[in-house]
């Protein structure tokens, strides 16, 4: 029906030219950014080259892993990690008729279209066989029911090595531990089988002490966003925590996050965190954001003067590896997956939303955007705690009805009507 990774490769060498062009040629609210834009489009250009180069290479493997496992242990078998939560939103912003073609085939083939649309795409691309060649498929039990809905379909069809991980639906040092434990036992002996290489530990730690390194510019850059006014746009400050998510323990992401890091403090040092437009309100959008439209961020920051941290693309929780042996490497790459997005969501409402409030009160939030994934069970059912919570804390709180890759759900020119709704009202 198709060859593997083809629609990939087309949008990825467009996602190219587009980086060149905001390089040369900015919308206004990335205008004195045109640099950083190209930086980090760029270096999502090149983890997609490295995954089609994968392919091609007998000697290394794709490893397509869910949400809930972080890169660096593929990292150390040599694999070319692909973040299968990410793959839509790839698409979603850069050619919708992708996403609408792989949603249909999954609809075609069976799947209610009140699943997740990230799965529904996921099924689509490997019914439409886009799904890299030269690979194995890694899965957990987190983070909704969505995901354990649409793997085993995605491993029917895919016919290709698999591993499921049981992910605790608890959070703490013991969770850690358990999952940890699933890494070790299960996880890197499926991964000796499947490279046909033996877990290397030096090789490991390089890639934990690599990711460490990002890591700390993460933190780095996240800090100049508590500044006021608020450095960079709302589309460009979710980029370092999505970098990170893709592609921690690579020396390119280290560099490309050190990049960015140096500029964050010298604007910090130097007082110029200023953007364009004036900074009037700061809004922490909670869950994925319309992603399918990023130009709705320099929208609202021209018209409106609204400045965006996206909820998930802050690391408060967060914690960086201790290398000191493998024991202690496992469980700081375990407790990154079970806490990055979107597995934070697969604990209790009351602790997800107290992340969001402490996220709230770090970056000094005026309102919050609460994003209604049409088909996300986590979310649309934490709103009426949500909604308590503002009520009772005084927080105002727009509740957005959309699908963050389907543009079909909540058009653009929709989304901008509720919000600036919300600002001529709500914050007037």
């Amino acid at each position: 029906m198709g060859t593997p990774f083809e629609r990939t490769m087309t949008v990825t060498n467009g996602l190219s030219l587009l980086a060149e062009e905001m390089r040369k040629n900015p919308p206004p609210a990335l205008e004195p950014y045109g640099d950083l834009v190209w930086l980090m489009l760029n270096d999502m250009v090149v983890h997609y080259e490295e995954v089609a180069a994968a392919m091609a290479d007998p000697s290394r493997k794709v490893a397509m892993i869910q949400f809930g496992l972080m890169p660096q242990l593929f990292y150390a078998f040599d694999c070319a990690p692909l973040s299968l939560e990410f793959y839509p939103t790839f698409f979603s912003g850069l050619d919708q008729s992708v996403i609408h073609a792989f949603l249909e085939s999954a609809e075609e083939a069976g799947l209610p279209p009140e699943v997740c649309s990230t799965d529904r795409f996921l099924v689509g691309a490997a019914i439409n066989e886009e799904f890299p060649s030269n690979s194995f498929f890694a899965t957990t039990s987190c983070p909704c029911d969505g995901t354990r809905i649409a793997y085993p379909i995605i491993k029917e069809i895919l016919q290709c090595p698999t591993i499921y991980l049981d992910a605790p639906f608890r959070h703490g040092r013991d969770a850690v531990r358990y999952y940890a434990g699933q890494l070790k036992n299960h996880l890197i002996p499926f991964l000796e089988e499947a490279t046909g290489k033996k877990l290397d530990i030096d090789r490991l730690r390089e890639t934990a002490v690599e990711s460490n390194r990002a890591f700390e510019c993460m933190l780095d850059i996240n800090e100049t966003f508590r500044l006021k006014p608020m450095p960079y746009s709302g589309y460009l400050r979710m980029m370092p925590f999505m970098r990170y998510i893709q592609g921690a323990g690579s020396p390119r992401v280290t560099q490309a996050l050190g990049t960015f890091r140096d500029d964050a403090l010298q604007r910090a040092k130097e007082g110029q965190t200023q953007g364009p437009f004036e900074e009037k309100y700061r809004v922490l959008w909670v869950h994925v954001p319309t992603i399918y439209d990023p130009s709705i961020f320099d929208w609202m920051e021209e018209e409106l003067g609204a400045m965006v941290v996206a909820h998930l693309s802050v690391p408060p929780i967060l914690e960086p590896i201790d290398t000191s042996s493998l024991e202690t490497i496992l469980e700081g790459v375990a407790w990154q997956g079970l806490d990055m997005t979107m597995s934070i969501q697969r604990v209790e409402t009351e602790k997800f939303v107290e992340w969001t409030l402490m996220a709230y009160e770090d970056y000094d939030a005026d309102c919050l955007f609460v994003t209604q994934h049409v088909g996300c069970q986590s979310i649309c059912g934490a709103r009426g705690m949500i909604e308590k919570v503002g009520r009772d804390r005084q927080i105002p709180v727009l509740f957005l009805e959309l699908d963050y890759n389907d543009s079909r759900v909540l058009s653009s020119e929709q989304a901008r009507i509720q919000i600036e709704e919300f600002f001529e009202t709500v914050m007037a």
